[in-house]
């Protein structure tokens, strides 16, 4: 294998993006020849050294050295690097069939070409997996720089004007952000821990069109794209107004106001999540038989999103039983109901220790964990793609966390999601 042109790519379109994308769109390429000579290459560094610092070097917690079993681990790798190459594929699907929506050209070659060369900066960092602490400050300033090298190349691929690149390069980060945590947890479940997952299957693309069943996850996902599309005509005029002042970007808060329609609110202000003092008033004094010890709740607001948490301790005299309340407001993910679709999955674990399991009932998601030698375990809903309420502690047995959690009046958090749907 050659791999004298991949390393000059590598160094070109890292070092030299603003030279290398008019070279990378005028130059002829086919699927295979970009899989065989660059994604299979580059793919296989995160999962190969991420293989080596779960299983060979481990994690340090607590003083202690924490090793993914050298089996678990293998599959893992295998598992992530297959699933990495089908998420290239699927999020070139949608570059693809997002494009004329963004002034663009319809061209499947093209969006693999800039799917695989703007994931070029994080595949890299996927070295970096195996240095503690710092691996992790590399790998998201890589993502960021992958953005950034999507952001450049659309324009020179998929043929857009250069004025809609914000709002494609948001619509797509997006979408990708959820595939990869439905891959991640795929890759979780297989290899013994708690998951979800998403489907893809079903869905036929020929190399110069796409069409998706529109009742199918990702049909709808193009669907929820395509919507967004609309929301990113705020970015795009900020950027006209912003170079007509001479400032060449838009500003920080404009930046602000857009991605806040961008997830569904209204004159730049991001949709509002629960007061906190009303996150509050779902805590109860005592819960399951047990006094509450502490209690907390706050809202955060940035990158046009409010998120408001709320949490209490609930615990007996001796310590011998103890539970911890956490409840989430995310009203933006709301707005991304096709996504959070995606997230849907039914899996099940279970050996000598626990067990873990993740299904839908009643159109909430539920995710169960219990570890019969400590006597821990956490109880989770998802309601509405919105609410999260979350129970986790000690305690004689499982159900008492899960009662601990029903307690809380998931009905109204039901109620609430549903009367924001219907304004939507």
């Amino acid at each position: 294998m050659n791999v004298e042109k991949p390393i000059a790519r590598v160094k070109s379109i890292l070092l030299s993006p603003r030279t290398a994308w008019p070279e990378i769109g005028a130059e002829p390429a086919t699927i295979p020849g970009l899989y065989t000579g660059y994604i299979m290459i580059l793919a296989a560094l995160p999962a190969v050294f991420g293989f080596i610092k779960s299983s060979v070097i481990g994690y340090s917690l607590f003083g202690a050295t924490i090793r993914t079993g050298f089996f678990a681990g293998l599959s893992g790798m295998v598992l992530t690097y297959v699933l990495s190459l089908v998420l290239i594929y699927v999020v070139a699907w949608i570059v693809n069939a997002l494009a004329p929506s963004f002034g663009g050209q319809k061209n499947q070659v093209q969006a693999l070409k800039v799917m695989a060369y703007a994931y070029t900066a994080a595949w890299m960092a996927g070295i970096a997996t195996i240095l503690p602490w710092i691996g992790g400050l590399i790998g998201l300033l890589a993502a960021i720089y992958s953005i950034y090298l999507l952001y450049l190349g659309l324009p020179h691929t998929m043929k857009n004007p250069a004025e809609k690149s914000l709002a494609y390069t948001a619509v797509i980060v997006i979408i990708t952000i959820v595939l990869g945590l439905v891959i991640g947890a795929v890759v979780a479940g297989i290899t013994g821990f708690g998951a979800f997952a998403g489907s893809a299957a079903g869905n036929r693309v020929s190399s110069s069109d796409v069409r998706f069943d529109k009742d199918s996850r990702l049909g709808q996902l193009v669907a929820f794209g395509e919507q967004m599309a609309a929301a990113g005509e705020q970015m795009e005029a900020e950027q006209t107004r912003a170079r007509a002042r001479g400032d060449g970007e838009a500003t920080p808060e404009s930046a602000e106001k857009a991605l806040a329609t961008l997830f569904g609110g209204k004159d730049g202000k991001p949709l509002e999540s629960l007061e906190p003092e009303t996150m509050k008033g779902f805590l109860p004094g005592s819960l399951a038989g047990l006094p509450r010890t502490a209690i907390s709740a706050g809202r955060e607001s940035g990158m046009g999103m409010q998120i408001t948490n709320a949490s209490a301790d609930y615990a007996n005299d001796d310590g011998s039983r103890q539970i911890r309340i956490k409840l989430i407001d995310t009203p933006m993910m709301a707005r991304a109901g096709a996504l959070t679709q995606l997230m849907r999955s039914e899996s099940s674990s279970e050996s000598a220790d626990g067990y873990e399991k993740s299904y839908s009932r009643n159109g909430r998601q539920i995710e169960e964990k219990w570890d019969r030698r400590s006597g821990r375990g956490s109880y989770a809903v998802m309601i509405g793609s919105r609410f999260s309420v979350r129970a986790e502690g000690r305690a004689d047995s499982f159900e008492q966390i899960r009662q601990a959690a029903e307690s809380i009046d998931l009905a109204a958090f039901e109620k609430l999601a549903k009367q924001d749907t219907a304004k939507r």
